[in-house]
């Protein structure tokens, strides 16, 4: 296969992903719409129980946005960043924290196995979050040339790719 049939090919290709990840983004778009106005569709009075759910279903909407933000960023850059999974982490511990201490302030009586499963994974998620967040915060301290840090560029993955085919070629 000649070499100008193999760009064409990779042009569609990359042209049929971009299409794909408009679909994808779309279709993100519209869940959290969903989700949200569902949210405070079943918000039918302000107790514990209820507030609680509803911080729950927006915490669930903010991680759909995130990822919607990361699909968005690769359509215009055509690279990946770090720092919107780590957010996405860190929400969805945090999520679980609130969950939790909802379960534990709502339930009348607890029992010991409940109360010990609990503080596991209180102090799991708790970890999980400083974890993340230490290595958001190192993610943007590291310098980088022209790219954001946390960058993984399409654009280079393709010519360290072309060197390499060419390398192999030629050799």
């Amino acid at each position: 296969m000649d070499k100008n049939r193999i760009v064409t090919l990779t042009d569609w290709l990359r042209v049929l992903s971009d299409v794909i990840h408009i679909m994808i983004a779309v279709s993100l778009l519209i869940s959290a719409g969903f989700l949200l106005i569902n949210a405070f569709i079943k918000l039918k009075s302000v107790d514990g129980s209820s507030v609680s759910h509803l911080l729950n279903e927006i915490l669930f909407v903010l991680i759909v946005m995130e990822i919607f933000i990361t699909v968005i960023t690769y359509l215009r850059e055509h690279r990946v960043t770090f720092q919107p999974f780590l957010v996405v982490g860190i929400i969805a511990s945090i999520r679980k924290i609130l969950t939790i201490e909802a379960h534990l302030s709502i339930a009348e009586e607890i029992g010991r196995e409940v109360f010990l499963r609990s503080m596991i994974d209180l102090g799991v998620n708790t970890g999980i979050v400083f974890i993340l967040v230490l290595s958001f915060y190192l993610l943007a301290k590291v310098p980088g040339p022209t790219e954001c840090p946390g960058c993984l560029g399409v654009e280079k993955v393709a010519k360290k790719l072309e060197t390499l085919l060419n390398t192999k070629k030629d050799g």
